[in-house]
């Protein structure tokens, strides 16, 4: 009985001071790696955006590029509006002109700029920080008939 006592003593002890082992080869490691280094973040991916793609897809017809300033007042006029976020694209008429799209910040003439858009408006501007001079709405989508061949019927809760 002596002898299978110490047998196993020793196996105990063995596996004892291997794991003692194990864990002081692991803390030497993670205390002595370098800290971090504190990377900047990546710029952000500015995407490039083709306002005669983006004037397609919104519905516009063929875009004509007109930046020459008129004189008297001016008529804005919402056709279409992409928003995401903070950031988004409006397609607006100026003055019965072709519509052109409008990146949120971009100045449409002098002392007028796009400031901000929703899901179904657009704020015009003197600047990002200054009060709104007009906020553009979308016009209500017509109501559209029901399809042909099939019937509406109300369900009744049961």
């Amino acid at each position: 009985m002596r002898k299978r006592l110490s047998i196993f003593s020793l196996v105990c002890t063995v596996l004892v001071w291997g794991l003692l082992g194990v864990s002081a080869v692991y803390w030497v490691f993670a205390l002595t790696e370098p800290p971090p280094r504190d990377r900047l973040p990546d710029a952000p991916v500015v995407p490039q955006i083709k306002p005669s793609a983006i004037s397609a897809w919104l519905g516009a017809g063929g875009v004509t590029e007109d930046h020459s300033p008129a004189s008297g007042p001016r008529r804005y006029e919402l056709l279409g509006i992409i928003a995401q976020g903070r950031s988004g694209v409006a397609l607006l008429a100026v003055d019965g002109q072709a519509p052109r799209p409008y990146l949120v910040g971009t100045v449409i003439e002098d002392g007028v700029m796009l400031r901000a858009v929703g899901p179904r408006h657009a704020e015009l501007a003197a600047d990002r920080k200054g009060p709104m001079l007009q906020r553009l709405e979308l016009p209500v989508p017509p109501e559209l008939p029901p399809p042909e061949g099939l019937t509406l019927s109300a369900r009744t809760p049961r």
